[in-house]
């Protein structure tokens, strides 16, 4: 259930208690409150938004859930809005962005680079560039 939704069906009574604890979850997309007392339970149920309703019947609550399921079905396909001048361009290509960073990671970590050597390099160019040699030890 990565990037699933959740739909729970509660009893009144066990829902007036767990509901404060799960409405807060993304997961859970919808709550339907079953019970033989709508009257009693209907006037705390209004206060949670994502509960569709209290039903004594579970007739209702299976067409609610074949609607949500519809819905969410047609929120899971891939749309892709493409304005009319763009025919002409790859719509493959990547961000050029997003390529030389890519690139710049493949350079930098293929380098195989001697540290001291590295490390030689630096000294003699802060040296040429008089900078004090209490400076420079510390990078060694």
């Amino acid at each position: 259930m990565d990037d699933g939704k959740a739909f729970i069906i509660l009893s009144g009574a066990l829902g007036q208690h767990l509901v404060a604890g799960i409405h807060g979850m993304p997961k859970v997309d919808a709550i339907y409150i079953f019970c033989g007392n709508k009257a009693r339970h209907e006037p705390w149920a209004k206060d949670w938004p994502k509960i569709q309703g209290v039903f004594t019947s579970i007739n209702p609550i299976c067409e609610s859930l074949k609607k949500v399921t519809r819905e969410c079905d047609h929120d899971a396909i891939p749309m892709s809005f493409v304005a009319t001048g763009s025919d002409h361009k790859n719509l493959n290509q990547l961000p050029p962005t997003y390529m030389y960073s890519v690139i710049f990671k493949d350079i930098v970590l293929e380098i195989n680079d001697d540290d001291a050597k590295s490390i030689k390099a630096l000294e003699t160019y802060c040296k040429k560039q008089n900078i004090p040699d209490a400076e420079i030890n510390e990078l060694k």
